[in-house]
């Protein structure tokens, strides 16, 4: 199935899940922010958002997601 304007995003699969929650898990010890806090749910917005325009290493999510200012 062809989306809107043509740009295809890549699934997300149960591997993909379990590996942006890990990321958001050690992200959130690591500021010593709540899991369901405002910060925590803009983090998970943005990797999801990274995931879907194409960056999809756990390497460059991690980088992405610490380079996030400081609220």
């Amino acid at each position: 199935m062809v989306q809107a304007f043509g740009r295809r995003t890549p699934p997300l699969y149960p591997e993909d899940v379990m590996m942006m929650q890990t990321l958001l898990r050690d992200y959130c010890e690591d500021r010593r922010c709540e899991n369901a806090g405002d910060e925590a749910q803009e983090a998970a917005r943005e990797l999801v958002y990274w995931f879907q325009i194409g960056v999809t290493k756990q390497s460059q999510l991690r980088e992405l997601l610490y380079s996030r200012a400081w609220n």
